[in-house]
């Protein structure tokens, strides 16, 4: 990836003043692409797309975050949140490792992963700034199949994602720039096995089961989980008919119905709900706009173990009961700050979200 595609020059397209917000920027770029491309150019493309559509992206995606550039072998994302960042990183490489494994192929595809955190310019849909020449400059200076951190992202992260990271020290990433402290997993001074090792025996897991109140709706799950929350937005309220939902994120096509399907219906103009046709349970829900998610949330509660899958943050803050307090140390966030809903709601007309929630319709919809 070329860390110079964001230029600090903040030229933009656009006349109007500069708007400038604090992201977590994650960069990630395939390691020895060319290299791979010369010996096998066809089935090295076809694998780069299947890694960044159906690993990389529904990762970034499922964890809140958006993907705004793509480069060729690598790609750039947004968070509102550090931890939502981190756990994404640390998600992305463990999926691509077992990818990787069960394909069985002789040369896997390797990612580099950096996470900084920083003020940004907003230019339309890109980003541009510090904020994300650092992310792509880490990146460069991570291990292969490992994750390097800026201090500021290490801070925000500290006792609350459990991973072994070594600080590396002040680093010059470029003869251009002031020095920063970088923290690493993987490093090959450290001796230590790398974060993504893993041995055949922890790929094998019985199927994840759960369905509806009634039995009439089943389902399997071969795949563990992308991540996993509660949400206290209206809509979610009103779907469940309680103060918040829990919710676990999984690849849509590793859920597979083994007896009736659910039905479903549109809870909003970006999002469809499945639940029981019988007795009504609640099971899932999926993001349609603007593109239908490559993941599938399914309501913890419909899971026949719904105790290994605690939530590991709160979304829809904004919508919150004033007599419900979960004392944690969990992320917390609003809709408005996740941008995957940001991206969502913008595609269908409603960028204010003022307007997200129930009853929510495009604009010159009646």
């Amino acid at each position: 990836m070329n860390d110079e595609a964001n230029s600090q020059g903040l030229s933009t397209t656009s006349s109007k003043p500069l708007r400038r917000k604090l992201a977590a920027i994650l960069a990630a770029d395939v390691v020895g692409f060319a290299g791979l491309v010369a010996k096998d150019e066809e089935g090295t493309l076809a694998r780069l797309d299947r890694l960044f559509s159906d690993i990389v992206r529904m990762q970034i995606e499922a964890r809140r975050g958006r993907v705004f550039k793509s480069l060729g072998d690598g790609v750039l994302a947004e968070f509102s949140s550090t931890v939502e960042a981190v756990n994404c990183a640390i998600g992305i490489q463990k999926a691509l490792a077992v990818d990787e494994h069960n394909a069985g192929n002789d040369e896997p595809l390797r990612l580099r992963i950096g996470v900084s955190v920083g003020d940004v310019v907003v230019d339309g849909g890109d980003l541009l700034g510090d904020g994300v020449n650092i992310a792509a400059r880490l990146q460069a200076a991570a291990e292969p199949v490992g994750l390097a951190l800026s201090a500021e992202a290490m801070a925000q992260i500290r006792g609350k994602i459990d991973i072994d990271l070594e600080d590396c020290g002040f680093q010059k990433l470029k003869d251009t720039d002031a020095p920063v402290r970088i923290y690493k997993t993987g490093s090959k001074r450290s001796g230590a096995p790398g974060l993504f090792d893993f041995k055949e025996d922890q790929i094998a897991q019985d199927p994840i089961r759960g369905g509806c109140l009634c039995g009439t709706v089943r389902f399997e799950i071969n795949q563990p989980p992308i991540s996993t929350g509660y949400c206290h937005c209206r809509i979610c309220q009103k779907f469940t008919g309680s103060a918040m939902s829990t919710w676990t994120a999984f690849a849509a096509s590793a859920v597979h119905f083994t007896s009736k399907q659910p039905s479903y219906f549109a809870s909003s103009p970006i999002a469809e709900r499945g639940f029981c046709p019988s007795c009504g349970s609640s099971l899932t829900y999926r993001l349609v706009r603007p593109r239908p998610a490559a993941y599938l949330v399914v309501f913890t509660g419909s899971l026949d173990k719904p105790h290994n899958h605690a939530p590991a943050i709160h979304s829809g803050l904004e919508s919150k009961m004033p007599w419900l307090e979960i004392v944690d140390n969990l992320p917390r966030t609003t809709c408005a700050e996740s941008r995957v809903l940001q991206e969502a709601w913008s595609s269908v007309g409603l960028t204010n979200p003022e307007t997200w929630g129930p009853g929510a319709k495009p604009p010159n919809v009646f």
